[in-house]
Formats: structure tokens, C-alpha cells, sequence
């Protein structure tokens, strides 16, 4: 892994207060133009373009020079540097700052050092075949939004000022921020703790941590967001959860009885979920995943479904989350039919296989299921293991379904879960039972 330029903030609280001493240290002795929004900004073009260029490389493509630059990257790019990019010598990758490789993993932070001029800075320490590079961005406001107008690392530049203005270009450190600069993050951190600004129910998790929801209510470590009590009970080690109306699922804003836990553990990850859900209206599901808003979330769904040959069930990943100069989120996903070549069954359509199907179902409510979202550097994917009868050939037992990966590099929110239908559930009513959640660090 990346050795990080600092310690990895903790909550929201770190995470701004560590931006706030970086801007301004960074300002001392510069024009003063640098303010913290602006930087803010900043950092979320650069965080929204890794982004765009990792799922552009999960298809073979990305952001490489001598070549047409796509659309995709063109919200983030100043003309001019779109330009050299396309007319540079082919086969560059910038944003790994190598002609092979693809971006394994980053940290970005901005630059200790900012130019005398109207532009900001960031620097990106870039990860690719066990290789660590320093790529570096200058950014500057192009109307009511800034754009990046040079990308440079050691010996080569694309964008404004080229070579010239590389070797020009404030140097890039690779160290850590100094003591005066963690002094003054854990100074603001135990400034906000004092205060008591810090939320109680915010406190991030120490892995492992697992809730058997033993009680009559949940934890204190626990906030139920959209609170309907009349749909949900926590007795006998389960949360016993009913939907209703065909609305209530992440991405939907209002939805009721969301049950999120108070901090994001830092780092890898695998957070798992097991219960049991009744398929009443064959159109709902069990969502679980990290949650910040209807717009901002990157969650696993285990779902029913019925098409034209009856209910099905499917594998489901979802990543929602604000892009800079965009109006509406970005959403990457992936989405698996396990009863149409998938790993249960290869359709569902001759008389067979759809007894076999509703057999399935039948028994996510009697053995029932786990669904496990996992993390690793700044990629996810999301796990279902199910327990099926005996039929034909197969013995039964244990099965694995695994979704492919979807990336995002900036927070999406604290872990959460809910019972969710789909819009055609109508007055439909959907249960689920859920008995256990879990957070651990991956064992390898």
C-alpha cells in the first residue's frame, strides 16, 4: 500500500479539520487567494476524475495520450490540455504517469507549496504494478468551476506551460506533513471533542464489531434514519422489519426505517448482514452498504424481482455520488440475474427450473441469507451466500454469488441497512427478519 501523507482521518471532524490546516499552511507566504471551498472543490475534480478513469479502465480504456479524449473526462480538463493529451505521443497514462499500468491505488493531498498565481495545486501519489509515483495537478477557475489545466510528474507535463512550467512547478513532496501540521490537526480534533462537537453515535467502529441485536432496542451506536416504529420491532436477537408502499430504498430520498451505525471503519473491509427475508410481493430486496444521502451511498442489494417468466433472484451493486460541475449524481453498478445463467440456476422459464426457483425463495425465509459488502484500497464488491435444496444433479448446500468491482475515492457514507421494495411492490408488504451485522478487517 501507499505510504499514506498522513494519518487517515477519522469522522467528518478530522476529515475537515485536516483539510483546514493543510489550506492554510499551504497559504503562508502566497497570494491568499487559496480559501478552503475553493480547495475543497478542487480536490473533488481530481477525486471525480481518478474516478471516472477507474471505471474507464475496468473496460479496457482510460485517460492515455495520442488518443481521443472521451467525453467522460471532458467535465474536468481545461481545453487546451484536452488538446496536448490528444496530440501527444501515444500510449501515456497521466494519471498513472507511466505508458503501462492502471491506478492500483492513490492518496491525493494538496501541495505544500502553491504557484503566485490564481491557481491551486494537489498532488496525487499514484500506486500501479507495485510502482509509486507523484502525479501532480494545477487547477484554475474557469467560470463557476475549476478545471485542471496541467498534469506533470518527474520529466514529463501535459497543459499549460509544458516542460517549462514542470520544471518551474512548485516541488513535490512525497513526505508526510510535518509535526506542525499534525500538531495542528490533533490540536482542532481535541478542540471539537472538548466542545463537544462531536455527535454522540458517531464514533467510528474498532473492527471487529458485531451486533447480534440482543435487547429490546438497538444500541446507542445506532440512528434509524426516516423512523417509522410502527414498522420495525428489535426482540429476541432480530430486527423484525416490515415495508410497505414500494418506495423505501437507498435511492430513494425519505424512505423509511434505514438503520446506519454511527462511524465508517477505516481502511479494507468486509461488512456482512444475515437474515432472512420473505418475498411476499416479488419486488424487494435487503440493501446494505454505505450511506450518506439518496444522492451519495455505495450499497449491495440482494433483491426479488419478477419478469415474464416469474420471480427471480438477483445480485445487485450500486455507486451513487456527486460529480463537480454535474447536476445529477454519477451511478456505476452491476447487476447479476442468479436464476438466468447465473450461478443457481440457468433460467427460469420450463416448468422445472421455476419450481425449483420458488423453492429458493422459499427458503431465504427459513435457512435464509448473508450479503456482504466488501473493501479493498478503493474498490468494492459485494457477496451473497445462500443454502439451496437438493434438486437434479445438484447435492444443495452452500452457494456463492460475487458481483464485479465498482471504485469510488471518496466517502460514501456510514455502514447502513434496510428492508426496500421496488415501485410495483404497490400495497404490497414485504418482512424481513435480520439477526446479525458485522464489520471485520479482511483476514488476507
Amino acid at each position: 500500500m501507499i505510504r499514506q501523507f498522513a494519518g487517515r482521518a477519522t469522522g467528518l471532524v478530522r476529515s475537515w479539520a485536516a483539510a483546514a490546516a493543510l489550506v492554510a499552511m499551504s497559504t503562508v507566504g502566497a497570494t491568499g487567494q487559496i480559501q478552503l471551498p475553493e480547495g475543497t472543490v478542487a480536490r473533488s475534480v481530481i477525486l471525480s476524475l481518478y474516478t471516472i478513469n477507474s471505471m474507464m479502465e475496468q473496460q479496457g480504456a482510460g485517460l492515455e495520450g495520442g488518443t481521443h479524449v472521451m467525453t467522460s473526462f471532458r467535465a474536468f480538463l481545461a481545453p487546451e490540455l484536452i488538446k496536448e493529451i490528444a496530440a501527444s505521443d501515444g500510449g501515456f497514462r497521466p494519471l498513472v504517469g507511466a505508458y503501462e499500468g492502471t491506478v492500483d491505488d492513490y492518496e491525493l493531498r494538496m501541495s505544500a507549496d502553491q504557484p503566485d498565481d490564481s491557481s491551486i495545486v494537489f498532488e496525487a501519489a499514484v500506486e500501479s504494478k507495485g510502482t509509486v509515483r507523484l502525479v501532480s495537478f494545477a487547477l484554475t477557475q474557469s467560470g463557476s468551476r475549476p478545471l485542471i489545466t496541467r498534469i506533470w510528474g518527474d520529466g514529463w507535463s501535459f497543459g499549460k506551460g509544458s516542460a517549462e512550467a514542470a520544471l518551474r512547478a512548485p516541488a513535490a513532496s512525497a513526505q508526510p506533513p510535518g509535526k506542525q501540521e499534525q500538531a495542528a490537526v490533533a490540536a482542532a480534533d481535541e478542540s471539537d471533542v472538548a466542545a463537544g462537537n462531536v455527535p454522540a453515535g458517531t464514533a467510528t467502529p474498532s473492527l471487529p464489531f458485531q451486533d447480534s441485536f440482543d435487547g429490546a432496542a438497538l444500541g446507542p451506536q445506532w440512528t434509524v434514519i426516516g423512523e417509522a416504529p410502527d414498522k420495525f420491532v428489535v426482540e429476541d436477537g432480530v430486527i423484525y422489519q416490515i415495508a410497505t408502499g414500494g418506495d423505501d430504498d437507498f435511492r430513494n430520498e425519505g424512505s423509511e426505517n434505514i438503520f446506519q451505525l454511527g462511524g465508517a471503519p477505516e481502511g479494507d473491509f468486509d461488512m456482512t448482514l444475515t437474515g432472512k427475508l420473505e418475498a411476499k410481493t416479488g419486488r424487494e430486496g435487503v440493501w446494505l452498504g454505505l450511506y450518506e444521502a439518496s444522492t451519495s451511498f455505495l450499497a449491495a442489494n440482494l433483491y426479488v424481482y419478477t419478469n415474464g417468466c416469474g420471480p427471480y433472484l438477483g445480485l445487485w451493486i450500486v455507486n451513487r455520488q456527486p460529480v463537480a460541475n454535474l447536476d445529477k449524481p454519477l451511478t456505476s453498478e452491476f447487476d447479476d440475474n442468479l436464476f438466468d445463467k447465473g450461478p443457481v440456476l440457468s433460467s427460469t422459464c420450463n416448468a422445472g427450473n421455476r419450481e425449483i426457483a420458488d423453492t429458493i425463495l422459499q427458503r431465504l425465509n427459513e435457512t435464509g441469507f448473508s450479503l456482504t459488502l466488501s473493501r479493498r484500497g478503493f474498490r468494492y464488491f459485494a457477496t451473497a451466500e445462500l443454502d439451496l435444496p437438493a434438486f437434479g444433479d445438484n447435492p444443495g448446500g452452500p452457494v456463492t454469488a460475487v458481483t464485479n468491482k465498482v471504485a469510488r475515492t471518496t466517502a460514501a457514507g456510514n455502514p447502513a441497512f434496510m428492508l426496500g421494495q421496488f415501485r410495483r411492490a404497490g400495497k404490497g408488504e414485504s418482512v424481513a427478519q435480520f439477526d446479525s451485522f458485522s464489520i471485520s478487517a479482511p483476514v488476507n
